[in-house]
């Protein structure tokens, strides 16, 4: 009797004649597991910059790494844009509407 065995990613079943080294079920979950190592890596290697910026008292790299409306850290490339600033599309409205705000009052 073959042992069931299941998609890495998805956790569908794979066919009973697939390789014993076969690991997804298909091309795009294969791919999608790929993205994910790669976006943990670069998640991990984030953590560590900030870790040592703080350490170290590097402000700099602390406020490039950390959300400007909440404070909370954005790890860009890590499904989002590489070149993201906020941490969510709530803290992205919510400095567009302070910015706003502040050009209303300037031109009163």
């Amino acid at each position: 009797m073959a042992r069931v065995r299941f998609c890495a990613s998805c956790g569908a079943r794979l066919p009973r004649t697939a390789s014993p080294r076969r690991r997804y079920c298909d091309d795009a979950c294969r791919a999608q597991a790929y993205r994910e190592r790669r976006t943990a890596g670069r998640m991990l290697g984030l953590g560590l910059m900030l870790g040592e910026a703080e350490w170290n008292g590097d402000t700099g790299i602390v406020r490039l790494l950390t959300c400007p409306v909440c404070g909370r850290l954005v790890f860009a490339g890590a499904g989002r844009r590489r070149d993201a600033v906020y941490c969510s599309g709530r803290c992205r409205s919510r400095a567009w509407r302070r910015r706003a705000a502040r050009r209303a009052r300037s031109r009163s």
